[in-house]
């Protein structure tokens, strides 16, 4: 069973910025273009000329991936401290992924010459980088073979506690996940369709495993809902 939630090590993500000394976060900012791109939005698109890569200063992103046949799977969530596009470094021709906002978010871009540069001067920075690509693509295999070898059902829950332990804040009933997803856009990340995912969390409703809080989804008790997906 996929286990994303925790620390740092084991949800995907480390603080790239936060992680170096403040003298070296200040002069690697200092270099950088500050951007806001709006909800919905797209900070780059798979297929884009690569150019740069971009430090999520605050906000929420997820990127996905398309395949030659059409389909579409997600590929990681992203939060403030995350270094975004380190994947074009090998091959800087064309983006590998569509990165797509989930709320407001505020990025700051850096050419890749330019980042180059800071990694040889910063040695501190180059071990972040070196420690966060570890992490994102440990937790990225673990997420790939997980959707691909469960049910579609098993996949809804699965998701739904990969958003609780990236995006989660402690609720009263439980692990509210912090983003405002339509039930579309829970089965775009799926796979699945719209209808699917609206029986599917109707069903975990009546178990008494979700709920709902206003636009954000709880999940009561993460850990029977991973005991259900490990059990189906």
């Amino acid at each position: 069973m996929l286990r994303i939630l925790g620390n740092s090590r084991t949800d995907g993500h480390l603080d790239v910025l936060g992680s170096i000394p403040a003298p070296y976060r200040n002069a690697v900012l200092e270099q950088c273009e500050r951007r806001v791109v709006a909800k919905g939005h797209a900070i780059w698109k798979q297929g884009q000329p690569a150019e740069y890569v971009a430090f999520l200063f605050s906000g929420k992103a997820m990127s996905s991936y398309q395949s030659r046949n059409g389909k579409t799977g997600t590929t990681g969530f992203w939060c403030a401290g995350d270094l975004l596009g380190a994947a074009d470094l090998g091959d800087p021709a064309t983006r590998q992924m569509t990165l797509r906002c989930l709320e407001e978010c505020v990025i700051y871009t850096l050419p890749f010459e330019r980042f180059n540069e800071l990694v040889r001067r910063f040695p501190e920075l180059a071990q972040a980088v070196i420690q966060a690509l570890s992490i994102r693509l440990r937790w990225v295999a673990h997420l790939a073979v997980t959707l691909e070898t469960q049910s579609a059902f098993a996949r809804v829950c699965t998701v739904l506690l990969a958003l609780s332990e990236r995006f989660g804040i402690p609720a009263g009933r439980g692990v509210l996940i912090d983003l405002k997803l339509k039930n579309e856009d829970l089965a775009a990340i799926v796979g699945v369709s719209r209808q699917f995912t609206n029986s599917t969390l109707q069903d975990l409703q009546k178990r008494g495993l979700i709920a709902t809080q206003k636009r954000n989804l709880v999940v009561i008790d993460p850990g029977a809902l991973e005991a259900l997906v490990y059990n189906l």
